[in-house]
This record gives structure tokens, C-alpha cells and sequence, in this order.
């Protein structure tokens, strides 16, 4: 193994399955840091090469000047603001601070209190066009570099104040269907079903999915303090019998796997409810790149998260009111009634139809 070294701090590889391919691996020059190489299939060998690139990039990134972009990128990445960030939200804001560090890194701070930049970087921002929620969050992370400059007294103004957003489109009224659970199933394993369902069955979104713990469970409410506001976001869901059933099926699935193995094989159920096939919880990437590649197999046209609209009208099968389903969501009562009426109100008005129409054809008969 002659060129290879130890693995330095800080140096992150990761893999990336992907559906009936092998997996691509990624090096990055730290945790959060520049992606310095990537390879198909076998996971990258630790040459000096690597670690070159890796130490190429931190000084990239030290002397990165304060009196341009690249240097506000830095204090932005350095200070308390950053790191309230929440886990979920990193990863994403990372990776546009690096690309607009690519573009106008070298950006003078005082041309930014210049308005005329302002169209420059909505020029940049139109290269994701075609994917408007990409281009509206290129616009977030870099306003909100240049406001925690103004706060800091870096620089005078935020010339993106104010920015219209490309995406508008609403999905509050959309819900997962019979058709859409099918057609996912059948591209998506256990565990990655396992979780849809249970987001039917909860509302909640993919990172407290993800991370909901067993302790959380109760008789009647899953009821949970979670880590966001410093532990003070709480989590009240009442539980439903689809949900019991699922809460049943996963701990089923478990002792069944474990019994099937032998006893030095066997694993302790990870404290999460979700689980990944190793039995062990995922993380929010892990989770969402399984889910992506079913999805993206199946073909569907929902969200994970029109999940919570799902949820909705279970709610409202069970009998709860608009009301008391738009305080576990979080939405307006006026929102709820609007799913009520397109998939509840209307089935059932349907439903009601067949049955008159079948009792009319039993009184000829």
C-alpha cells in the first residue's frame, strides 16, 4: 500500500448509493467543507494526492481576504449565526456559500453597496431557473450573508432585500394517494416504506422523522421535545390505529430479523423508530437520498412532504376538527377545510352515490 497515509482530521468521505449502480464516493476536504474528489464503486485510497487537495483548500479558505466576498463567507461560516443552524439546514446552505464564493468570491465588499451588483447576482441566480426552488434559496443564503454583514458593520446595505421569489407554486392541497403509495412501494425497501408510512401517520417532517425516538411513543400521543429552540419545540400527535399498526408491523420486522440470525449476529433495536437496513438510524442525507431514488424510480409527482396532507385527511376520518388538525400541523383551519373538502367531504359524497345506486339496483332485482 506504498503512497498511502493515515486518515488526517477532518477529512470526510462518503458514499452515496444509488439505484442499481454502484454506490459514488465523495472526499471532501473537511466535514462541511469542499468536495476534492469523487470516484464510482470502490471507496477512494488515501494517497498524498488527496491529502494535498485537502490542505489546498483550508488554505483557500484562511486567507481568504476581509475586504472581499470570500472573506464575509468566512466570517459568516466562523460565527455564533452560523451555528445555530439547525443539522438539516448545513449541508444545503454549504453548498450555496460555495458556489457563490465560486462567483464573486473575489468580489470587493464595497462594490456589494453598489444596487447595480444586484442584477449581476440575479443573472447568476437565473442559471436555476428551470428549478425555481433552487434559484429562491441561492437568493436566501446569499441575502442573509450580506444582512449578517450589515449587522457585523462589514458592509452598508443588502442590496437583495426585498427579492421576489421564482417559486410560488402552492402544495397545500396536495395529498399522497392510493396510486402514489402503490407505484412507491414498489420501488422503495422496507425501511424506506416504513417511513413513509409512518409520515402518513404523524405529519411530521423529514428531519423529526427521522429522528423520532420509541420514548416519544405513548398510549394514546406521540409526545416529544425536540431538539430545535433549544428544546423547547414540542410535538403533539394524537395515534391513530394506522399508526399503531405501523408502530407494530416495525417492531415486528425487527424481532423477526434478529431471530432469524445468530445470536452473535444479533443487533439492539437502534432507540429511533425509523431504522436503515443495518438497523441503525439514519441521518436526514441518508434517509433522503433512499427516498429520492425510489421516488425518482416510480415516477411519482409528490413530495415527501404532501405527506402531512395525508395526514390530514386521516385526521379527519378519525373525527378530529379543523381546528385540532391545523394546531398539530401548524395550519390555518381555513387550509385544513380546504383538504377536507377536495378529498374527504368528496369521497364520502361519492361513496354515499354507489351505495344508493347499489341499494336502487338490489330493490329491482
Amino acid at each position: 500500500m506504498s503512497g498511502e497515509i493515515a486518515l488526517p482530521a477532518g477529512l470526510h468521505i462518503v458514499a452515496k448509493p444509488r439505484a442499481g449502480k454502484p454506490p459514488m464516493w465523495y472526499v471532501y476536504a473537511w466535514r462541511g467543507g469542499p468536495c476534492i474528489h469523487k470516484q464510482e464503486a470502490i471507496r477512494p485510497k488515501l494517497t498524498q494526492e488527496l491529502i494535498s487537495a485537502a490542505a489546498e483548500a483550508f488554505r483557500q479558505r484562511t486567507r481568504a481576504p476581509k475586504d472581499q466576498l470570500s472573506g464575509l463567507i468566512a466570517g459568516f461560516r466562523a460565527s455564533p449565526e452560523w451555528g445555530k443552524l439547525s443539522p438539516t439546514t448545513t449541508p444545503t446552505w454549504l453548498l450555496w456559500l460555495q458556489r457563490i464564493g465560486d462567483e464573486f468570491g473575489d468580489l470587493p465588499l464595497e462594490a456589494l453597496e453598489d444596487r447595480r451588483v444586484r442584477g449581476d447576482i440575479l443573472e447568476w441566480r437565473d442559471r436555476w431557473a428551470h428549478q425555481p426552488r433552487s434559484a429562491d434559496m441561492a437568493i436566501q443564503v446569499f441575502s442573509r450573508l450580506l444582512s449578517w454583514g450589515v449587522d457585523r458593520g462589514r458592509i452598508a446595505l443588502n442590496v437583495l432585500h426585498g427579492t421576489t421569489k421564482l417559486y410560488e407554486f402552492d402544495r397545500s392541497e396536495i395529498i399522497w394517494e392510493p396510486r402514489h403509495f402503490e407505484s412507491f412501494a414498489a420501488h422503495a425497501s422496507a425501511e424506506v416504506r416504513e417511513a413513509v408510512d409512518l409520515a402518513a401517520c404523524t405529519g411530521l417532517r423529514r428531519g423529526d422523522l427521522v429522528k423520532l425516538p420509541w420514548s416519544a411513543i405513548g398510549e394514546n400521543a406521540i409526545l416529544w421535545k425536540t431538539g430545535k429552540s433549544r428544546g423547547k419545540a414540542r410535538i403533539a400527535i394524537p395515534i391513530l390505529p394506522e399508526t399503531r399498526a405501523l408502530l407494530d408491523r416495525i417492531r415486528a420486522r425487527y424481532e423477526a430479523e434478529m431471530a432469524a440470525r445468530r445470536p452473535s449476529r444479533r443487533k439492539p433495536a437502534p432507540p429511533t423508530v425509523l431504522a436503515s437496513s443495518r438497523w441503525t438510524s439514519w441521518t436526514v442525507s441518508g434517509f433522503a437520498s433512499r427516498f429520492n431514488d425510489a421516488k425518482q424510480a416510480s415516477g411519482i409527482d409528490v413530495n415527501l412532504h404532501d405527506l402531512r396532507g395525508t395526514f390530514a385527511t386521516r385526521c379527519m376520518i378519525a373525527g378530529l376538527t379543523d381546528d385540532e388538525i391545523g394546531n398539530i400541523l401548524g395550519w390555518s383551519p381555513k387550509d385544513v377545510a380546504v383538504i377536507r373538502a377536495k378529498y374527504v367531504d368528496q369521497a364520502r359524497v361519492v361513496i354515499a352515490i354507489g351505495e344508493r345506486l347499489a341499494a336502487k339496483k338490489g330493490e329491482q332485482l
